[in-house]
């Protein structure tokens, strides 16, 4: 009976640890200067890449360059960067804080455009 309530207790007190990792990653916020910033380098990458899709359309997809996985991994980072971006577009208007969670997606989607092969090319 004693280690049944204390597996209890040490579930119950995980549960309340998550709730408060869930609350700080909810509601913490960015400001909306730094959102202006990452939404522009997003902006710029989102171009880089078009200009990477039409190379590689106009190439005939050389790799290793223009490879499968490369381009899924570009679509992949455009995709996710733009939904970010949309949901941002409120705090970039307003000036209020944004919700951190969407913004990291758009960091995230930032930092795959920059590990990915856009800036090799030079474009059509």
């Amino acid at each position: 009976m004693k280690k049944l309530a204390l597996i209890l207790a040490l579930a119950l007190g995980g549960c309340a640890q998550l709730q408060g990792v869930y609350t700080m990653a909810t509601t913490a916020t960015v400001p909306s200067s730094s959102v202006i910033i990452a939404a522009n380098s997003f902006d710029a990458l989102k171009a880089t890449a078009v200009n990477y899709g039409q190379y590689c359309v106009a190439q005939h997809f050389p790799k290793p360059i223009c490879s499968a996985a490369n381009r899924r991994l570009v679509i992949k980072a455009v995709n996710a960067g733009t939904a970010a971006r949309i949901q941002l577009e409120a705090s970039i208007n307003t000036g209020q804080p944004a919700v951190a969670t969407v913004y990291n997606a758009l960091i995230s989607a930032v930092n795959s455009l920059n590990a990915s092969p856009i800036n090799t090319v030079k474009g059509s």
